[in-house]
């Protein structure tokens, strides 16, 4: 070590001399060189190599090929104790490394490196998998929840860092902090970080064997928030959910009613029937705006592609179904089928006439005139209704209903179910939940019973609005004793510059 400590560039050894020393003599060009060890304790081809820096170096012959992997600079060792003895240890193991393997060590570790993606990377290819896979791929609505997910960490500035970057101790804080925010929405970042890491680090470990190499992602660092527990329990969301009043279903005795009588009255004010027919219809058929949205009329599906059509069928073409309607993708990729019932199905009557007279009038195209639910607008690009926003505050407002979203429709008729103590298979079916334990109901029998309780479902929602019940009943049931219909509140003043009158404009 005290050789190794004097030796430089401009000096470079040239032999031995009688006393069996080196003899050094100048070299102006500074050129760098190796020195080798002679000691019986160092692995053969083991020396120091000098250069801008010194480092330990072996050098060995595998297959004809000339391996030279770097052991370590030369200051790192100044540290131990023994540091040659250390660095001829370390060069030892390189050695069993080349031997077995006919690589060099470093190169391997630089290509393993390589191999390790960052976080933005990681969140990219795996999006592309769950995308495109053939079984079940993703559907547009996970993969909206997908990129809201991304953006929370691009939030943190986490994206350009590589994936074994991260230390335990700061993913556990920034999760914490993010759950003090919104409790589920950093559950499903998180998750989807360990979900991805997870298929990479499977994906890498089958390479990695195929190859003959090291597993370049050894551990990922985000299941610490599994492993340490600190994902909510279903009873715990649930207590979240009350406390941050996230899910406002509405209730069969207090706001059912009130919420009905009075989007059907505004359904007849200020060009509302599509957006009211969309807010009733989700909560007829329990389904998510991302299923029943895009439908469009069975007759308007050209054939052979009925299967890959979200629809509404009014007739009794189909043998098993009869009338029903049929959303070809939903959040867990799955096709569901649902009957239509009597009054559901007088909605979607009054709703193909209101929509016949609404493309009349508005110029629509044949793109829009297939929805069930057309656009407000003939210029808009995905040509239907999709955003019910104002129409549903507005109706909640006057409902005196203090808050509701889309999906509290969806809960709303779950909430029904429970009332009517539907039996769990049917619930299930009718959710559409992607359980195990769920199965389709395709036999005549279970058909037959969907219907049923559809239509128990259906009469037991539009019975706590008399008004919206006897307008949708069929011709042969008695109507039910109702109040008066409720009248909508005169529209609000418009906000911003007033408009000018004839005078202003002729002066």
């Amino acid at each position: 070590m005290p050789l190794i400590k004097t030796l430089k560039l401009g000096q470079k050894p040239v032999g031995i001399d009688s006393a069996g020393k080196l003899v050094f003599e100048a070299d102006p060009t500074n050129s760098p060189y190796i020195l080798y060890d002679a000691s019986q304790e160092a692995p053969p081809g083991f020396g120091v190599k000098v250069a801008g820096k010194k480092t330990f170096i072996v050098r060995r012959k595998v297959n004809g090929k000339s391996v030279q992997p770097t052991v370590g600079n030369v200051a790192d060792f100044m540290r131990a104790k023994s540091p040659l003895t250390e660095a001829r240890q370390a060069a030892a193991k390189l050695v069993d490394g080349i031997l077995s393997t006919g690589r060099n060590p470093n190169v391997e570790a630089r290509k393993a490196l390589a191999l390790i993606p960052t976080l933005g990377e990681l969140f990219a290819l795996y999006r592309e998998h769950v995308s495109t896979r053939k079984r079940k791929p993703a559907s547009e609505e996970t993969l909206r929840v997908f990129d809201r997910s991304v953006r929370r960490f691009e939030e943190l500035g986490w994206l350009r860092r590589r994936v074994d970057e991260f230390e335990s101790d700061e993913i556990v804080k920034a999760f914490s902090n993010a759950s003090d925010e919104a409790p589920v929405a950093a559950e499903q970042a998180f998750r989807l970080a360990i979900a991805a890491l997870n298929w990479k680090m499977q994906n890498e470990t089958l390479d990695a064997t195929v190859a003959g190499r090291e597993v370049a992602i050894r551990a990922n660092p985000f299941t610490t928030l599994a492993t340490n527990k600190m994902f909510l329990s279903r009873d715990e969301k649930e207590k979240k959910y009350q406390e941050g009043s996230k899910r406002n279903p509405l209730s069969p005795t207090r706001t059912f009613g009130n919420f009905l009588e009075v989007a059907w009255a505004k359904r007849a004010t200020n060009d509302n029937a599509t957006g009211v027919d969309y807010l009733i219809a989700m909560l007829l058929w329990g389904c998510r705006k991302s299923e029943h949205a895009k439908c469009v009329w069975r007759e308007l599906v050209p054939d052979g592609e009925e299967k890959t059509t979200s629809y509404v069928d009014l007739s009794d073409r189909d043998p098993d179904w009869g009338p029903h309607v049929y959303f070809h993708t939903t959040k867990n990729t799955r096709a569901h089928k649902l009957p239509l019932t009597p009054m559901a199905a007088e909605l979607m009557r009054q709703r193909q006439r209101a929509a016949a007279e609404e493309a009349s009038r508005r110029g629509f195209g044949l793109k829009s005139r297939r929805f069930v639910f057309p656009a407000r607008s003939r210029k808009a690009e995905i040509g239907h209704y999709s955003d019910a926003t104002d129409l549903r505050q507005a109706i909640i407002e006057e409902a005196n209903i203090h808050k509701l979203t889309n999906h509290d429709l969806r809960r709303s008729f779950g909430a029904i179910m429970t009332t009517l103590n539907v039996p769990e298979p049917v619930k299930k079916a009718f959710l559409n939940h992607a359980d195990g334990d769920v199965t389709a109901l395709y036999t005549k029998a279970d058909r037959e019973l969907l219907r049923e309780w559809m239509a128990k479902i259906e009469q037991a929602i539009l019975m706590t609005a008399p008004n919206v019940y006897n307008a949708l009943r069929p011709a042969d049931w008695p109507p039910i004793p109702a109040p008066e219909p409720h009248v909508c509140r005169p529209p609000k003043p418009r906000t911003g510059r007033p408009r000018k009158s004839k005078s202003d404009l002729a002066n």
